[in-house]
């Protein structure tokens, strides 16, 4: 197999914690008056959707008044701090904090060439390593954890792009490094002090609309290396936990679209569930969002859904 795009689903099927609904439930006491009744009003846990109708709000009300009345940024700010920080809180110590068989995750991703996320958790942090403990999938952080746009020789090795960034990617002195455990006994520790005493945030793709996250990454020699890696691709794609919204992944369609795959296959959650016109309607969708035939599977058929430190198997 060739390729495979995750989505939040993936950190979901490990720990619900990282459900929206969890998220916003993380910090929802620390949260302004005004952030908290745009969440009622809307009535979504969503924070990117959230953010997505800050925007157009922002837009239409500036557009109405020839730009007399302007809607401040913050409130779009203080969501987007929020999540980092709710995803934060939200990480294991350890992959066995969640249940998660790390060895289970290798294996399974181990059998694409690339491996494209918009996950910001750490569990495909982990997930590189084999059951020696070594990393043998690679993420382009070749010389001193940082990236260089000049050294990105995979040589024949399966590499994983995260196309959003990630809570262990930072941005410094202009370059993208990613941290490790260093002195910490783990690496969410390290994480939370880069955090809370350097005074630094995440590389993190959080912006509501697509538009928004592709110009946020056109920004970021890295992000913009992983999102041309996502266009070039050739052969099949398997899509795992990812909703493709149009709102907030049109970038991602479209790079799909562009690119020269053949084949996909969507994994969709209970999926014998469905009622056939249901799967019928699914997959019509897909193929225009796509303009490829997709082949629609039930996700307990992959590999990525059987990764718990209690299955037998």
């Amino acid at each position: 197999m060739s390729n495979l795009l995750i989505g939040n689903g993936l950190s979901i099927s490990i720990s619900n914690n990282f459900s929206y609904s969890s998220l916003r439930g993380k910090v929802a006491g620390d949260l302004s008056p005004a952030v908290q009744r745009l969440f009622n009003k809307l009535e979504t846990d969503d924070f990117e959707h959230l953010l997505t109708k800050i925007k157009d709000a922002r837009e239409i009300i500036e557009a109405i008044t020839d730009g007399q009345v302007l809607i401040s940024q913050s409130i779009s700010d203080e969501i987007k701090a929020k999540l980092i920080e709710a995803i934060q809180t939200m990480n294991p110590r350890g992959p066995s904090d969640h249940g998660l068989d790390v060895k289970l995750l290798n294996d399974a991703l181990c059998q694409y060439k690339n491996i494209f996320t918009t996950n910001y958790d750490i569990y495909l942090y982990w997930g590189r390593r084999d059951s020696n403990n070594n990393f043998n999938i690679i993420d382009y952080f070749f010389s001193k954890n940082k990236f260089d746009r000049n050294n990105v020789d995979k040589r024949e090795r399966k590499a994983i792009h995260f196309l959003h960034g990630a809570l262990f990617l930072f941005e410094q002195n202009n370059e993208v490094i990613k941290i490790n455990r260093g002195p910490f006994p783990t690496l969410d520790q390290a994480i939370q002090h880069k955090i809370t005493n350097e005074n630094s945030y995440p590389l993190f793709i959080s912006e509501g609309s697509s538009v928004e996250k592709l110009a946020s990454i056109r920004k970021s020699e890295y992000l913009s290396f992983c999102y041309d890696g996502l266009r070039a691709m050739e052969g099949s794609l398997d899509i795992y936990g990812h909703g493709l919204n149009p709102d907030v992944d049109g970038h991602i369609i479209d790079a799909i679209k562009d690119s020269n795959i053949t084949h996909v296959r969507y994994y969709q959650y209970n999926l014998d569930q469905m009622s056939s016109g249901e799967i019928e309607h699914l997959t019509v969708i897909l193929n225009r969002k796509l303009n490829r035939k997709v082949e629609v599977i039930d996700t307990k058929d992959h590999s990525l859904s059987k990764l718990s430190i209690h299955n037998d198997y």
